[in-house]
């Protein structure tokens, strides 16, 4: 990753950095005023880089409770005439909904540009939602970009975008360009800082009366912008234009795709490349596609492009074939890859991917010496100690278990659903109306219980709801890199008994005989529990411990004890353990702990049946 030294220098220089560290420098020099975001992968290094940034340069940055919250705080930047954004990831853009479809009907005054991160095959998701789809039901003019570079530029020209019509921007990108590392050109900047007005006005107040008048407002707005699309540069033809049997239409990463796929098949065609997909460039795709005998829609996810842009064609009397997801050469669904690309236009014009096949046919080959490693927690992570003393006392036969979004979502003993930030407690609430015969459990992280558990939690409270919660509070927003939240500075107890709850527990995970006690006592009690798990994220503190050199104390297994029961690393499942690769005196295996992982949690000492593990003294 960049720098912070050069992520905030005011020059010109080149900088080996993500595809997210790009569009943060964009928006530094673009001179933006306001941030707020709350962490979602794959742009959480969006806001890791302005928070870094912001007290070196003296703008504002926060890590915001949710993303609803983050984006109305932008707002409210926006509106008072400086230039403000927020990131999130595609499903966080959900839970900002509320407000972002409302602030279109107002308009900006500062530039405001609110990033999302989509996640085409689900690789730190729970689906492949197509944020396009959104950005056009809020009537949000929306920017794509095909690479790191590009999205830097394209943050920087969404701010003045947005001033110059006075509407806010929506700059979508994907999981590939995000995370891209690439050579990124940095520019000087200047700041131009200024306080905020707010203009005494009737025209941030979003009333039915008002609403009705602004709507067509809104409207007229994406009419300008698309009469000035043409001739704005985000439309781009290039290839051999005289060529009339195909034409390709693309946008964002999946342009990168059809290049790299061009290359691979050795030919040349004609492309327009939409850097704005909505409102669309009308005038441009009518003047590429008007001669075009076969028009091939490259994109991920959704038929974003192919059902617009046909409808569109129909509409002026132009009917070429159309090649895309309705005719079968690509998928609606995972992501895209040259390879797919490809054999995408192969289908259509003919020819062969050899070149790709022998470089699959080389990754099929090794995949064997290749160790397969599955999602799962970290070692000494607490959360596994905290399931595995759940499903000591609750088999999962025996129970409900709603889940909900962080590091425990990898649960693999007890894990019934999981459906989104704060749906663990919301779900559990209406089991208890038609599940009567099992204890139900809600489990939640300490920064999810904030962002949007507390509401779920208030239902529970006040519709005496019979049901557990469980907080695993490890001290920050572990799963998308150890981020900051509001739980060190609010305790959870105190909210939770705030709101009526009666049973409030905390203990330590690591310590199995409160546990046990605690959920016994829990499943006793009539109404709903409240039991905060608090302990610092082993991997975190792990990696603070080695920073300042204090002696971590790690354990060790007796070959000689030790019957291979696999307790250990079958069922706890813990990665610092491994079978030896020996076998003891007795002739039979044996396990060992990796002295460069073990973080000290004691677990596997209290859980080995025949005491085989115990502390190392030096």
């Amino acid at each position: 990753m960049a720098k912070l030294e050069e992520l905030v220098a005011n020059e010109d220089n080149r900088v080996l950095c993500l595809g997210n560290e790009a569009i943060a420098r964009g928006a530094i020099e673009a001179g933006v005023q306001v941030f707020a975001a709350y962490p979602g992968t794959p742009s959480s290094e969006i806001s890791e880089a302005m928070n870094a940034a912001a007290p070196k340069l003296g703008f504002y940055a926060e890590w915001s409770t949710n993303e609803k919250v983050a984006m109305e705080t932008a707002i409210a930047a926006s509106i008072s005439g400086v230039r403000a954004m927020t990131a999130c990831k595609h499903v966080g853009l959900n839970v900002a909904a509320d407000a972002f479809y409302s602030f279109m009907y107002m308009g900006c005054k500062g530039g405001f540009v609110t990033v999302v991160g989509d996640d085409p095959h689900c690789f730190s998701s729970q689906n492949e939602q197509d944020s396009r789809w959104l950005g056009v039901s809020a009537q949000f003019p929306i920017i794509e970009p095909s690479n790191p570079q590009e999205a830097k530029e394209y943050v920087k020209r969404a701010f003045d975008v947005s001033e110059q019509f006075e509407m806010p921007m929506l700059l979508r990108t994907t999981t590939r360009v995000s995370h891209a590392r690439a050579d990124i050109q940095f520019n000087k900047f200047e700041s131009n800082y200024r306080i905020g007005e707010l203009e005494k006005t009737n025209r941030f107040a979003c009333l039915p009366a008002l609403a009705r008048a602004n709507h067509p407002k809104l409207l007229a707005r994406m009419e300008k912008i698309k009469e000035w699309l043409p001739s704005s540069g985000f439309s781009i033809i290039e290839g051999p234009i005289d060529i009339i049997d195909y034409g390709i239409i693309t946008s964002g990463i999946s342009y990168s795709y059809v290049k790299d796929a061009l290359k691979i098949l050795d030919k040349e065609l004609p492309i327009l490349k939409l850097g704005m997909v909505s409102p669309l460039d009308e005038r441009t795709i009518l003047e590429f596609a008007k001669d075009k005998k076969n028009i091939i829609f490259i994109e991920e996810v959704d038929p974003y492009l192919e059902d617009r842009i046909s409808a569109l064609l129909i509409q002026n009397e132009i009917i070429p074939k159309i090649h895309g997801k309705s005719s079968g050469i690509t998928k609606r669904y995972h992501e895209l890859n040259a390879r797919l690309v490809s054999e995408a236009l192969v289908k259509v014009i003919g020819g062969t991917v050899s070149s790709v096949k022998e470089i699959e046919k080389s990754v099929e080959d090794t995949k064997d010496f290749v160790p397969f490693r599955p999602p799962l927690f970290c070692a000494g992570c607490q959360h596994r100690a905290a399931f595995w003393e759940l499903s000591k006392v609750v088999r999962k036969d025996k129970g409900i278990f709603a889940s909900d979004i962080g590091c425990y979502s990898l649960d693999p003993w007890v894990t019934d659903t999981i459906l989104c930030m704060g749906g663990g407690i919301g779900l559990a609430n209406g089991f208890t109306r038609v599940i009567k015969d099992k204890p139900i459990f809600a489990y939640i992280g300490d920064s999810t219980f904030f962002h949007t558990g507390m509401p779920a939690l208030a239902n529970a409270v006040y519709n005496k709801a019979n049901i557990n919660i469980l907080v695993l509070d490890n001290r920050m927003t572990a799963m998308t890199g150890f981020q900051p939240n509001p739980t060190e500075v609010i305790d959870i107890a105190e909210v939770a008994k705030s709101m009526g709850v009666e049973y409030v527990v905390e203990f330590d995970p690591y310590d199995f005989e409160k546990g046990k006690k605690t959920f016994e006592d829990a499943l006793k009690h009539e109404g709903p529990t409240v039991i905060i798990m608090r302990k610092i994220c082993a991997n975190e503190d792990w990696r603070r411990k080695r920073r300042i050199g204090e002696k971590i104390e790690v354990f060790h297994i007796d070959p000689e004890v030790c019957i291979a029961c696999g307790t250990c690393i079958v069922q706890y499942q813990c990665p610092a353990i491994r079978w030896s690769l020996d076998t003891n005196s007795k002739g039979k295996k044996y396990s060992v702990i990796d002295p460069t992982m073990c973080t000290g949690c004691s677990v596997c000492s209290q859980i080995c049946p025949v005491e085989a593990i115990s502390k190392v003294d030096e």
